[in-house]
């Protein structure tokens, strides 16, 4: 996470730098506004998402961003007689985490940027990704007893999968701080 965040701090301040265009009258920066964006939320697969990123609008009203995403939800293949172990301490269960799916998002974007208002805006983008997730195969286990313990009916075995793909989305834009 912290590279991330440092990668994503020099790239920003690369384009801050490399794209400014130069005359022999004044030096003008191309870049009309930059923005920091963070996000979180729950999913539909029963989890949570995060979200960082930075945009910048430049001067033709096009935008370009980098954002990074973890999203972390329970699996699609989850047994639907899924037990999770459970150990009983002073008569109270505690129960073990359920098996989740973990995928961090890298993602640049190039898109057009609408202004709706001074604080709020719109805009359409698209752009490529690079996507690093698992994949949960569960298998069937006796559950087994022991003194404060009871082991759960399916053992699981995590698998990274890495890939690219693209990003399309459409945002409404609210500025919190002028």
């Amino acid at each position: 996470m912290k590279k991330i965040i440092i990668s994503s701090v020099l790239l920003a301040f690369a384009v801050v730098t490399f794209c400014q265009q130069t005359n022999n009258e004044a030096k003008k920066s191309s870049i009309k506004k930059f923005y920091l964006q963070t996000g979180a939320g729950i999913t539909t697969g029963d989890g949570t998402a995060l979200d960082f990123g930075m945009q910048a609008v430049l001067k033709n009203d096009w935008t370009i961003g980098i954002s990074y995403k973890s999203i972390e939800m329970k699996p699609k293949n989850l047994p639907g007689n899924y037990e999770r172990g459970v150990v009983i301490a002073l008569f109270f269960p505690f129960y073990d985490e359920w098996p989740y799916n973990e995928m961090d998002i890298i993602s640049v974007t190039l898109g057009k940027y609408f202004e709706t208002g001074r604080k709020t805006w719109f805009t359409a983008e698209g752009g490529l990704s690079f996507v690093n997730g698992q994949k949960i195969e569960f298998t069937s286990q006796p559950v087994v007893t022991e003194l404060f313990y009871i082991s759960s009916n399916y053992s699981y075995k995590k698998e990274d999968k890495t890939g690219f793909g693209a990003m399309l989305k459409a945002d409404f834009n609210w500025a919190v701080l002028p």
